[in-house]
């Protein structure tokens, strides 16, 4: 008879800012948890470490250690990874093969082919270390990773490593759109470095909102809101921008700054009028805050893996202005459930911003909002994962 349960080992490295990853480990941890599996996570965090610890970001024999003995202790039927960057290391997946248990790791970002990650170099899309001859090393020239040589170097060192010992031919992945899959799948038709056929689709989960959603932008307050780290991959300096041209207009929004990152100094010292910074707040005081706002606000620069704010706004019955580019994009219907911009254009961004009141005209929150709840509805996600556990525990996907 098939197990109806698993004893899973649930595997993540906290950046130094908490972001979306740590909100979506919480989130399946819950999740699984509530379906009656017995989730032992192992986390380690980045706090004080760098790339600088060489060796073991690349190969840590700690991780090696504890996670053999945890999977030995706890009978773990599946090891199921978030993030391993970088007090991890990929050695987590070494430790369970030599165990023979299967492995699944949530792709949040490009870094199979990306040392940043997020495929972005000067404030555009770049593709280099996926399609030019010099691979990975691409970035150490760019100084990619935190604007460092040396830290460039060693994070193209883990992956370009890790791609010579196969590492990633026998992990099941999961990438979290349709977008980041064809990506994925181009990249890897050039250099080969996962299996496709271990490749699954699962999205993030965006839990349905109790609450119906205010009917009319009368019922809302004048207001938009961004959410999320703070930091120039987001587009927060476009926003910005965009905000000082807005400031002549009486009837201009006000734009509700939530987040924290490195830019939050910048943006007090910008002092635009309109523009309020309220840091990090916890998820449902966010979520209230999108309810009573006339839109939501996602000016990412970069193709993003997942576009959270978007879904999570159409949770609540908000429209969405969104940069036209990657899963961001992708998110928005243009007139139906928000509108697009291109990317980095404040001028651009302040015209959709006036667009609102169109919008709004033919805009239907309660259909926008039953939609959401069923493209992210948390049981349809648990189905999913369940499927993509059980082929991987099956064997059709095994180590």
């Amino acid at each position: 008879m098939e197990k109806t349960s698993y004893n899973i080992l649930l595997v993540h490295c906290h950046y130094r800012l908490a972001g979306g990853e740590d909100a979506v480990f919480a989130d399946e941890r819950a999740m699984l948890e509530a379906h009656g599996h017995k989730v032992f996570p192992y986390e380690r965090t980045n706090e004080g470490g760098t790339l600088a610890m060489g060796l073991q970001a690349v190969f840590s024999l700690k991780t090696w250690r504890e996670v053999r003995s945890l999977i030995r202790r706890h009978r773990i039927d599946l090891v199921h990874v978030h993030n391993t960057l970088l007090t991890v290391s990929p050695s987590v997946f070494w430790a369970a093969r030599s165990l023979g248990v299967p492995v699944v790791q949530t792709l949040h970002n490009f870094r199979l082919f990306c040392p940043n990650g997020v495929l972005l170099r000067n404030g555009r899309v770049c593709e280099d270390c996926p399609r030019k001859p010099a691979g990975l090393w691409q970035a150490v020239g760019h100084r990619c990773y935190r604007g460092s040589l040396a830290q460039s170097a060693v994070c193209a060192f883990i992956y370009a490593f890790h791609r010579l010992l196969g590492t990633y031919k026998w992990v099941n992945l999961i990438c979290l759109t349709d977008f980041d899959r064809q990506k994925l799948l181009d990249f890897n038709a050039r250099r080969p470095v996962f299996d496709p056929v271990r490749l699954f689709v699962k999205p993030n989960t965006a839990a349905p909102d109790p609450l119906p959603a205010p009917l009319s932008a009368a019922a809302r307050k004048n207001q938009i809101v961004f959410a999320g780290r703070l930091e120039d991959l987001k587009g927060l300096r476009t926003a910005v921008d965009a905000w000082r041209l807005l400031q002549k207009d009486p009837d201009a929004p006000e734009l509700l700054v939530v987040g924290q990152g490195p830019l939050a100094d910048w943006v007090k010292a910008q002092a635009v009028p309109g523009v309020k910074l309220l840091g990090r707040l916890p998820r449902e005081e966010l979520r209230t805050l999108l309810r009573q706002s006339r839109a939501a606000l996602a000016p990412s620069l970069c193709y993003e893996s997942f576009a959270l704010v978007p879904a999570e706004a159409h949770a609540v019955g908000t429209p969405v202005l969104a940069s036209d580019l990657g899963n961001v994009g992708a998110m928005v219907r243009p007139g139906v459930d928000g509108l697009r911009f291109a990317p980095g254009d404040a001028a651009a961004l302040a015209d959709a911003v006036k667009g609102l009141d169109a919008l709004w005209r033919t805009f239907d929150p309660a259909a926008v909002q039953a939609e959401a709840a069923a493209a992210f509805a948390p049981g349809d996600n648990y189905r999913q994962l369940m499927d993509i556990y059980r082929t991987v525990l099956n064997g059709t996907a095994a180590p």
